[in-house]
């Protein structure tokens, strides 16, 4: 007895062999016919449907280009995917995502930098899996094994200031993972990165101070760890003193911060060295704390670089909102996180294509000093 089924008579204008297609890829569809069943080989769909071997045929090839079944030689045909699981894995596909991987984001640092981030993976097609670590090495860890899938591409990361390497970013290096350190570079890994030029910045602003007639300069630094900003930023501001005829005082330098006690160690700092005028605070949460030092001890926080003579105090930091309040006095150097942000994307994106060649490996960003308004 010939099978009649309603959707094929309902659809005679259309070929017989797609007719039937579309039956067939309904039952897989529904489930009447599962993954990793058989479907009706030619001779059965020449009897069920009253069609030609031929026109069966057609409608299983159909089926094979589609990647539903697949015709095993001397066995049949046999369900591989459905409609829905199809779908499913060309979205996969076409899934491109970057992890970018934050240490901190807030007012001071990170904001621009992320925005800059994100409008360049739209650019690129990219999708953009966020990640923050707070400066823990833990969850510096945790974030980079989140992202160890193959629908991430590549990851941008600013690493955590700290002693001794991550292993798991040493795991990423070892297994050639596209990899680009923003902000910070860590010595001695060949992973490109694009930062600041911290040097050229930090001499910049000692220099400029100098000019300005101060001459007992102080920097204030957490401990110089792997990554290289404060190493870099502790090297341009004892480079500025070279060729000047004015000596570096090591009384003047002051870089175990980072610790609960930051605020007592600033103020005995400044007691015993009362004749320090200006100062480099290397981050702007120092800045925050050598105000609060000043406040205590009696000192004005001046809004202008040059020496006035009078006792006043001035401060240069990297880094500053760019509102007044409690934030007024400060002269920063600003970094550029939209440059800082493309490029490493740029780059990013050239890793993964295969047309990085690795001349470059690392991409200094010029600061711009901005004096207290």
């Amino acid at each position: 007895m010939a099978y009649h089924d309603q959707a094929v008579e309902d659809t005679v204008q259309e070929p017989r062999y797609l007719q039937i297609y579309r039956h067939l890829l309904g039952q897989i569809s529904s489930g009447a016919i599962k993954l990793g069943e058989q479907v009706p080989s030619e001779k059965e769909i020449c009897r069920q449907f009253c069609v030609s071997r031929i026109t069966g045929k057609k409608a299983l090839e159909m089926l094979a280009a589609g990647g539903y079944i697949e015709r095993q030689r001397g066995r049949g045909s046999f369900v591989v995917e459905t409609p829905a699981s199809a779908e499913m894995r060309k979205k996969a596909a076409s899934f491109r995502a970057i992890g970018f991987i934050l240490s901190t984001l807030d007012n001071f640092f990170g904001k621009r930098l992320l925005f800059s981030v994100q409008a360049a993976c739209d650019a690129l097609g990219y999708h953009m899996v966020l990640r923050l670590t707070h400066e823990l090495p833990v969850e510096e860890e945790k974030a980079l094994r989140s992202l160890d899938n193959e629908n991430i591409c590549g990851i941008l990361m600013i690493p955590t200031q700290r002693e001794h390497y991550n292993t798991e970013i040493l795991n990423q290096v070892l297994k050639k993972r596209p990899l680009v350190f923003v902000d910070r570079k860590m010595w001695g890994l060949p992973v490109p990165s694009v930062t600041t030029d911290n040097v050229a910045a930090a001499e910049m602003a000692v220099q400029t101070l100098l000019e300005k007639g101060h001459r007992n300069i102080a920097f204030y630094s957490g401990p110089m760890a792997h990554a290289s900003t404060l190493k870099d930023r502790h090297s341009g501001f004892t480079k500025a003193f070279a060729g000047t005829g004015f000596s570096l005082a090591g009384n003047h330098l002051c870089d175990t911060l980072h610790t609960d006690d930051d605020l007592q160690i600033i103020l005995r700092h400044l007691q015993g060295n009362p004749q320090i005028t200006a100062a480099l605070a290397t981050e702007f949460t120092i800045a925050m704390i050598i105000k609060k030092a000043l406040a205590i001890l009696g000192r004005r926080l001046s809004g202008e670089l040059a020496n006035s003579g009078n006792g006043d105090f001035v401060l240069v930091t990297f880094d500053c909102p760019e509102h007044g309040g409690e934030f007024a006095g400060f002269n920063c150097l600003r970094q550029n996180e939209e440059d800082m942000g493309r490029q490493a994307m740029e780059i990013l994106h050239t890793i993964i294509e295969g047309s990085y060649d690795g001349t470059v490996m690392d991409t200094l960003i010029p600061a711009k000093l901005v004096a207290c308004k």
